[in-house]
């Protein structure tokens, strides 16, 4: 393809579409939990092109083909991912560093990056930092709650 977008089409796509996840996965064999840092974007499978497109000029991640047969009404997704820390932090995190983010999803990014920080500086290796991290990732999902509850009001 070899076509490389506009930055700020693809600020403005991840300000409606794209998510920047902090994850802590609890294992039962390891004493601490497992912090990633994940960004992806989700979109109907007619808009694969695009995903494809973003992916090519962000010079990372996979691209995954979503198909639930087990929800009648669900129709086929794919789904652009970034979750190997060396391509979060030396790809994503400086691409809307350059091009910051103009929604709300802004203050997920710094977030993401806080915590990106902290993982650089081994951080989340230790319980203390691990919850320091929580407590980081607990913040996006109250100000997710606040959003739908402002909806909400009349």
């Amino acid at each position: 393809m070899n076509f490389m977008l506009d930055p700020n089409y693809i600020v403005g796509f991840v300000d409606g579409e794209g998510c920047f996840s902090i994850t802590v996965n609890k294992h039962k064999d390891r004493k601490l939990p497992e912090i990633r840092l994940l960004f992806e974007i989700e979109v109907r499978e007619d808009d694969k092109e695009i995903i494809c497109q973003i992916q090519e000029t962000l010079e990372c991640g996979k691209i995954y083909c979503l198909n639930y047969d087990r929800y009648e009404k669900w129709r086929p997704h794919v789904k652009y991912k970034v979750s190997d820390f060396d391509s979060v932090v030396n790809k994503i995190i400086p691409f809307f560093q350059k091009h910051p983010l103009q929604a709300k999803k802004r203050f997920q990014f710094q977030r993401f990056c806080k915590v990106a920080e902290l993982m650089k500086e081994k951080v989340h290796l230790t319980s203390e930092g691990v919850a320091r991290i929580i407590e980081i990732r607990h913040k996006d999902s109250l100000d997710a709650l606040d959003t739908h509850v402002q909806w909400g009001v009349s």
